[in-house]
């Protein structure tokens, strides 16, 4: 397993590695020199890319470069965001404004991921486990290894964001609940997060999100600290807004 780390919200980009050089990537970064460093690390180690899979359809984790579009791009339950209103919330975001490189171009709209059984992906790589939930987007996925006891958790679990809530939702503080449960099950090694750093700390990582999910329900001002970041703040305002009691 590969692991990058694009300077534009801590997001991290996966490469998932198998006997004889076959990989899957994995939420490729966001910037377009960061894409095509990763295009020129997957060549340079003689890999060989089968598809790239986006955890969700948020604009950060779809985008791609020369070096990845000629790839298949799979997820679950095809993510219906059209790719112009895509570039649309790319474009405007503050944080890659910051950062003064050019974004990564949207990739292609993703197709339903080849299933080797219900649940499993279809590949000639390592079995990878893809769970499905509902958290932060709908839907959403999560890639667990149980061969090494990795989880590529998406946007969720992460060390540097407090959980996000899909505020379209009817319950989304309990979608975000089930998801952790669905992400608990797996007693992974190893977090991998959509945007923070790898950790050996699965249980300290659900119980941080659990209990500022218990306080955003209780009407609690948040004391993570995961929320003192400008838009993290305001994300938490948000969410205080939408969920108090």
């Amino acid at each position: 397993m590969h692991v990058a780390t694009s300077a534009v919200y801590t997001t991290t980009s996966t490469v998932v590695v198998g006997a004889g050089g076959t990989c899957l990537v994995v939420d490729p970064a966001v910037t377009a020199r960061e894409v095509d460093g990763l295009a020129a690390t997957i060549r340079a180690r003689g890999w060989t890319p089968v598809a790239v899979w986006s955890t969700h359809a948020h604009w950060d984790h779809v985008l791609d470069g020369p070096g990845l579009a000629h790839l298949p791009r799979w997820s679950a339950g095809v993510p219906g965001t059209d790719r112009e209103t895509l570039a649309a919330e790319r474009d405007a975001d503050p944080e890659l404004a910051r950062s003064g490189e050019p974004a990564a171009p949207v990739g292609a709209v993703a197709t339903q991921y080849p299933a080797r059984s219900p649940g499993v992906l279809d590949w000639p790589g390592p079995t990878v486990q893809v769970l499905v939930h509902a958290a932060h987007s709908r839907p959403a996925t999560a890639l667990f290894l149980p061969g090494s006891g990795v989880l590529v958790a998406g946007d969720l679990l992460s060390d540097v964001e407090i959980p996000l809530l899909d505020l379209s939702a009817e319950d989304p503080v309990g979608d975000h609940v089930r998801a952790l449960d669905l992400l608990e099950a797996t007693g992974a090694d190893v977090v991998v997060p959509g945007h923070g750093h790898v950790g050996r700390d699965l249980d300290r990582r659900l119980a941080a999100d659990r209990a500022y999910l218990a306080g955003l329900v209780a009407g609690v001002p948040a004391t993570d600290p995961r929320a003192d970041l400008p838009w993290t703040a305001a994300a938490d305002a948000a969410q205080q807004a939408a969920v108090a009691p």
